[in-house]
């Protein structure tokens, strides 16, 4: 018996319903906005992700699925949606349309422990505004994101901001968590060693006990702000501030990525300790995967993790349906005939056509029908249809017969 690779899911059911309901909430919410749909290939060439995230993070060096295709090249699946759609931006005519706003989702792929919620093959749905620099731009981005929250009904999540502030201030603080660490190296996690003199400032988001000990007497970032970037982080609290939104200052949320700049944001649920998105401004981004030298910012959110925070009391009444079932063989064609009518009025039918009447009855109960069109030779002779009920309702009779010419009429009232 075969089973999915390990992390790997399939999506179905009820699983399916909240997949739907999360994305076509989100899309909503982001078309508002203004932002235009955007679909980029699962694969990419592996250099894509390199210059674009950065060697020394962890989804280059240990999560990508990387490998040799039949000519010869190294291409990766995608494990983040921003570096594809850079490349995108830089590659076709969207660099002449500047500014864009663009909003995706699908499928990622990341080698990583599968646990509650984190599988190797993961959905993401983000969204990036590329061309413009300012304060009152990303504090819109991040109110699209509470937004897409309360469209999904998800309540008590919380926004943790900080700045990574400009090139400077990044040198300056990053020069200062070496110094500090350096004096702390023997205590710190073997990741955490081995970070020191990559990517240093991953260190102060490790999960390590010892390392959050440690971290917490850590030089503050705010500290190394030059004048600009602390006037761009001010200016981005004030503005989230008057537009009523809650947020906290969490000084030591750096992101993941090496593309990020001033503004970054998490969205941490009220049940997980993880994120369930975020997201953060990028300066070079682009300029890095060959297009124009301008700014940009974007967010993403795990889609499984808003799955699990989707009550099942959110999403929206099942589609009623009804089902047409020919009492024999002989009226087959007539019973097909009004199952194609009634798809052409948009009516939501089944065709059951097979089996014994009981089997075709049964078989219309278990794939959810409420009510059927029972097709006979008395039918097909008169201008009538019976009519059986799937459900017990006091107000509704187990049996009726009802004018073919209203039949149409009679099932959008009561489907």
């Amino acid at each position: 018996m075969f089973r999915p690779v390990r992390g790997m899911k399939d999506l179905y059911g009820p699983d399916m319903a909240k997949y739907s309901y999360v994305i076509k909430n989100a899309s909503k919410v982001a078309k508002v906005y203004g932002y235009s749909m955007i679909s980029t290939p699962i694969v990419e060439y592996t250099e894509v992700f390199q210059r674009s995230i950065g060697d020394d993070t962890d989804v280059v060096s240990k999560e990508m699925y990387t490998f040799m295709d039949k000519g010869g090249e190294l291409i990766t699946l995608r494990p983040e949606g921003t570096a594809g759609i850079m490349r995108a931006i830089a590659t076709g005519s969207l660099a002449q349309r500047m500014p864009v706003k663009l909003m995706y989702y699908g499928e990622m792929f990341r080698y990583d422990r599968p646990q509650k919620g984190r599988y190797r093959q993961f959905h993401q749905l983000g969204a990036e505004h590329v061309g413009e620099k300012s304060p009152y731009t990303d504090v819109m981005t991040i109110l699209l994101t509470s937004d897409i929250l309360s469209s999904l009904k998800i309540q008590d999540c919380k926004i943790m901001i900080n700045s990574l502030g400009d090139d400077e201030t990044r040198k300056e603080y990053v020069d200062a968590v070496v110094q500090y660490l350096s004096q702390h190296e023997g205590r710190l996690s073997a990741d955490s060693k081995a970070r020191l003199r990559k990517n240093p400032l991953r260190i102060l988001d490790s999960k390590d006990a010892t390392d959050i000990e440690i971290c917490f007497a850590a030089p503050r970032l705010k500290s190394c702000f030059t004048s600009e970037a602390g006037r761009y982080f001010d200016k981005v609290c004030e503005l989230l501030e008057r537009s009523n939104q809650r947020y906290e200052i969490d000084n030591f949320l750096v992101r993941g990525l090496d593309y990020y700049s001033h503004t970054v944001f998490e969205i941490k649920s009220p049940h997980e300790r993880d994120s369930i998105g975020g997201g953060g401004r990028y300066d070079k981004l682009l300029k890095t995967l060959g297009g124009p030298d301008v700014s940009g910012i974007g967010f993403a959110f795990g889609v499984e993790r808003l799955m699990q925070l989707v009550k099942d009391d959110s999403l929206p009444p099942r589609t009623k349906k009804a089902a047409v079932i020919p009492v024999s063989e002989k009226e087959n064609d007539a019973a097909m005939a009004i199952c194609v009518q009634l798809h052409n009025y948009g009516i939501v039918t089944e065709f059951f056509h097979i089996g014994t009447m009981g089997k075709k009855m049964q078989t219309a109960d278990k794939m959810g029908c409420d009510l059927a069109l029972i097709i006979g030779e008395n039918e097909c002779a008169g201008d009538y249809i019976t009519v059986k009920y799937m459900y017990d309702d006091i107000n509704k009779k187990k049996e009726q017969t009802i004018d073919k010419n209203k039949m149409v009429e009679f099932l959008k009232y009561n489907l």
